[in-house]
């Protein structure tokens, strides 16, 4: 069950690096916060799939925290970029606030995809959840407590 979730966090790793290369995601500093987050999540990774030891496991699940940080901060921002966005539309003042910002959540207004940094909070979850198996264990199933 453990090499499953690393596969999926691997598998999620190389989905965000290559969507964000498609995307040229680093044309700004603020656009280089994934890149660095896809770069921790990847040194996690590793860690954790070679060492089983408290201390890794405890360097894994901060990095993880902070990843789903970076995670909300770049939804938060897709979603801000997206309700500027809206004011370019003449009826947009007629909006309610409420209207405007579940616009701008949904890509109703803006090109900023507000769930792909999602992939982010997914891999570091999923990320989170391997560290509760323990590899030195027989049985695959059994959580380390």
């Amino acid at each position: 069950m453990r090499i499953g979730l690393l596969a999926l966090v691997a598998i999620g790793i190389a989905g965000a690096a290559l969507e964000l290369a498609f995307e040229r995601h680093w044309q700004t500093p603020v656009q280089l916060i994934p890149w660095v987050a896809l770069a921790l999540l990847a040194f996690a990774l590793v860690v954790l799939a070679a060492r089983d030891t408290p201390r890794a496991t405890a360097v894994v699940r901060i990095v993880a925290l902070v990843v789903l940080l970076a995670s909300a901060y770049g939804v938060f921002m897709h979603v801000s970029v997206n309700h500027g966005m809206g004011a370019m539309d003449p009826s947009w003042d007629t909006l309610s606030p409420l209207t405007q910002w579940w616009y701008a959540l949904t890509k109703s207004v803006g090109q900023a995809p507000p769930l792909a940094p999602g992939m982010l909070a997914q891999s570091a979850l999923l990320l989170g959840v391997a560290t509760l198996i323990s590899r030195t264990r027989r049985d695959s199933c059994t959580f380390s407590e």
